[in-house]
């Protein structure tokens, strides 16, 4: 599993509270590291983004399973519709929320929302929506 990568990106804007959005991070994914990049938005002021990227499979184990078990559900049903042409797996969750200590998925053009996209890597006589499915339906077994 050493190629299989989640990945979660938060930009924070000037208003944004990041202290409170890295611990919601952390509270959701473990002690990780949270990279944070600053840059310039085009309106002016300063932007960060917070970004983790995981590895190991207790990490990743750990982040499927900290989802909400309908949003587990919604994205076994939809994993085919949420795949690049990579493998990659895309999906939001809902920011407020996020913080407020549930992980689910963002509606559809939410303003808020966390990024994520979970990339595995696919071996002879595998898909990606297989190895994703498999992770997925794990996760679900452990909210039960």
């Amino acid at each position: 599993m050493a190629d299989d990568r989640f990945t979660v990106r938060v930009h924070v804007s000037a208003v944004d509270d990041v202290t409170v959005l890295h611990e919601a991070l952390l509270a959701w994914l473990g002690e990780v590291n949270v990279e944070r990049t600053s840059y310039a938005s085009h309106a002016g002021p300063t932007m960060l983004t917070l970004s983790v990227e995981l590895r190991r499979k207790a990490d990743l184990r750990r982040a499927w399973s900290g989802l909400d078990e309908a949003a587990l559900n919604t994205l076994l049903a939809e994993v085919g519709e949420r795949l690049d042409d990579e493998g990659g797996l895309h999906f939001r969750v809902d920011l407020d929320r996020l913080v407020a200590g549930s992980v689910v998925l963002a509606a559809p053009g939410a303003p808020r929302s966390a990024k994520v996209r979970c990339k595995v890597a696919v071996y002879p006589g595998q898909t990606a929506e297989e190895r994703l499915g498999a992770m997925i339906a794990f996760a679900l077994q452990q909210t039960r």
